[in-house]
């Protein structure tokens, strides 16, 4: 008999190639439960609503998101290292999970406000890791002391945002992970 955190995380991640290839608001609770091979009633189980799912993918997958970025730059001194790390992790995640690549970038942008709020809230932990990167950047005389870490965060996930968008609706035509090879040296050059 299979378990409840299995059952969930088979629900989620169905929703999220469900949500990926249709769209939010092209996806059904149906369609999701047929992929995950449960009955369309054991979703509300786990889930108020479709919103609450995608709340939930946002909410779960950021989490892990986060924690496995920390991971990669545990025992990095260097601000820049770090900050080439977090570049290409990003990359590496977008190329390597397409179905949620095209949630986290395309629902973002729900035209739902109070739905975009509520998926949003879910992007501050990453937020914080970054302004923790730069902050130490210039505590250790990387990156400009005056930098605005604020605008700085804004500067790197702004731009990191756009070029997966970008990515995607080109229907990824090119490599991501050497893009990053490239960008790199802009941010460094910004901050100093």
């Amino acid at each position: 008999m299979e378990n409840k955190p299995n059952k969930f995380d088979k629900i989620l991640n169905s929703a999220i190639k469900i949500i990926g290839q249709k769209g939010f608001h092209g996806a059904k609770v149906k369609d999701i439960a047929n992929d995950a091979g449960v009955a369309d009633g054991t979703i509300y189980n786990y889930f108020n609503n479709k919103e609450d799912i995608l709340i939930t993918i946002f909410k779960v997958k950021l989490e892990e998101y986060v924690n496995m970025a920390k991971e990669e730059i545990i025992g990095i001194d260097n601000p820049e290292e770090k900050l080439r790390t977090l570049v290409k992790y990003h990359f590496k995640v977008m190329t390597e999970t397409p179905y949620l690549a095209n949630v986290l970038q395309i629902e973002l942008r729900q035209p739902m406000k109070e739905l975009r709020v509520k998926v949003r809230k879910h992007l501050k932990n990453y937020f914080k890791l970054i302004e923790k990167v730069i902050e130490e950047g210039k505590e250790k005389g990387f990156f400009n002391k005056e930098l605005d870490v604020y605008l700085a965060r804004e500067i790197y996930f702004g731009t990191l945002d756009e070029i997966v968008s970008t990515w995607i609706f080109k229907g990824g035509q090119w490599n991501l992970l050497e893009t990053s090879d490239k960008l790199v040296p802009i941010f460094l050059k910004a901050f100093k």
